[in-house]
């Protein structure tokens, strides 16, 4: 009686992912509600890294206001979700790329703050493209994950979580987010990849450099 339980498992959610695509609100409900504690969860250290390098202040919003965002978009975008993915991968994914838009959006009104009451509005946006906003976001250096972390195979995954918020501060945005879904939250590299929108190649390169940072290369070697 065991063995088919996840099948039945399995083709409800096929049913209800269906049923949500032809517009099912209450499907789309059944499907994300099981990921909505990790999904805050995760809003919230996300949002705590934020502020803590300056994107965002503390009053701009809440996890769960965040969260609510991201479902937003999830219920938006369920027609582009990434055949394959998994849910949790998929949320977790659109909490990245929600969280940039949020910053960009920041990032343009205290640019426009700065522009005289005088002085005509920029025609353009003043991010136009992903590249453009990459390249103006450097985060500054801070402490090297190895640093934070001697042993994280005894850490808890909210541990593991937290001191990532630590360490990522160094890394290449979209580094970080391939750092975060295949080493914190676990999600494999190949469906980390599709979720965030990369080939599997760029996303073992994004994470080779992230493992670089981790272990430079000749340190923590022995004699």
């Amino acid at each position: 009686m065991t063995k088919t339980a996840p099948s039945e498992t399995g083709m409800a959610a096929k049913a209800n992912w269906e049923a949500a695509l032809r517009g099912d609100r209450a499907a789309f409900q059944a499907i994300v509600t099981p990921h909505l504690k990790e999904l805050f969860e995760a809003a919230r250290r996300e949002l705590q890294y934020r502020v803590a390098i300056g994107d965002l202040s503390p009053d701009d919003l809440t996890p769960e206001e965040l969260a609510g965002e991201v479902l937003i978009r999830a219920w938006q975008d369920r027609h582009r979700r990434p055949p394959g993915v998994g849910t949790r991968a998929w949320l977790l994914a659109l909490l990245f790329r929600v969280v940039v838009d949020i910053v960009r959006r920041e990032a343009r009104f205290r640019n426009l703050a700065k522009v005289s009451l005088e002085a005509r509005v920029p025609a353009e946006p003043v991010y136009d493209d992903d590249e453009s906003f990459w390249e103006w976001y450097q985060p500054d250096e801070m402490t090297r994950w190895e640093d934070v972390v001697q042993d994280r195979s005894s850490m808890t995954p909210e541990q593991a979580a937290a001191a990532a918020e630590a360490f990522t501060r160094l890394l290449d945005p979209r580094a970080r987010h391939v750092f975060l879904l295949a080493e914190v939250y676990r999600v494999p590299l190949p469906k980390a990849a599709m979720a965030l929108g990369l080939s599997v190649p760029e996303a073992a390169r994004w994470l080779a450099d992230a493992v670089r940072e981790v272990k430079p290369e000749g340190k923590g070697q022995t004699e």
